[in-house]
């Protein structure tokens, strides 16, 4: 079993390259589980495409006991045969996150969710924000393999990228390496040699680059996947490669990270 985790910025690609990928997998005859981990509860709506709202692990949470849960309960199958969780929608001044993202993993791990015999691919798809722990749980506690980070050519998603860095660097412990870079540019026309630069400086590289297609904007406005809006669609080639591209790494990378006045330094001189 593969358990790879995604983590990106606010609003550099959504959900859409996990969401891509889950499908591409699934097209190879893989079992494949998403996990959304991030407030906006909306990560597997295109694959459950006609279920708007479906419950999150934490809403179950509030009224039944960890060893009540069962997986028919906390997983949702739809399309493709792709297994999908949403972690939880928060209510931000009463809840703390990190307590209610541990209590899913008590439960993955009390029901035996993740073992081999279940999946072949799990996807964790994890915003990063600066200044929440709770978005390292799946580094914390044993339950990624392999980081992927999503960029794009902005200077907050390579200060983000940065403190991802760190946090494998810090959880390396548990045996958590970075792979690759993925780029998602925000403007097609955007230099890339910053971002090249700046992943050479992590010692890693970009293993895949994907322009802003406005197909994928269409087909997200009806709630879909580019495999079922346009299956013949050439973006659809590149989601597949990179599907492959995972399936075949053995890439494992303890990344350089940047202190504050480096990356400051770095900034002022590619930008200013």
């Amino acid at each position: 079993m593969k358990k790879i985790v995604i983590y990106w910025k606010w609003w550099i690609g959504k959900s859409t390259t996990s969401t891509h990928l889950s499908v591409a997998f699934a097209k190879k005859w893989l079992r494949v589980l998403q996990v959304w981990c991030d407030p906006k509860h909306d990560s597997c709506k295109r694959i459950l495409q006609w279920v708007k709202n479906i419950p999150t692990v934490i809403d179950l949470s509030k009224d039944r006991d960890i060893y009540d849960f069962t997986k028919e309960l906390i997983v949702h199958k739809w399309r493709f045969w792709i297994d999908c969780i949403e972690a939880w929608w928060p209510i931000a001044w009463l809840w703390c996150a990190w307590r209610w993202i541990s209590l899913m993993f008590e439960i993955f791990e009390d029901i035996g969710l993740l073992d081999d015999s279940n999946y072949d691919i799990v996807i964790f798809d994890v915003l990063w924000d600066v200044v929440c722990g709770w978005f390292a749980s799946p580094l914390k506690i044993w339950f990624a393999d392999e980081v992927y980070i999503v960029l794009s050519e902005e200077i907050m998603s390579l200060y983000a990228a940065n403190n991802i860095a760190k946090a494998i660097v810090n959880y390396q412990k548990n045996w958590i390496w970075l792979s690759w870079i993925i780029l998602n540019l925000r403007s097609n026309d955007s230099d890339k040699k910053v971002v090249e630069d700046f992943t050479a400086k992590l010692w890693s590289k970009i293993v895949w680059v994907m322009n802003r297609s406005e197909w994928i904007l269409q087909a997200e406005k009806k709630n879909m996947t580019l495999f079922e809006f346009d299956e013949n669609h050439p973006d659809l080639i590149k989601y597949k490669e990179l599907s492959n591209l995972m399936l075949k790494n053995n890439n494992k990378i303890i990344p350089h990270t940047f202190s504050d006045t480096e990356f400051d330094d770095f900034i002022y001189d590619k930008f200013y």
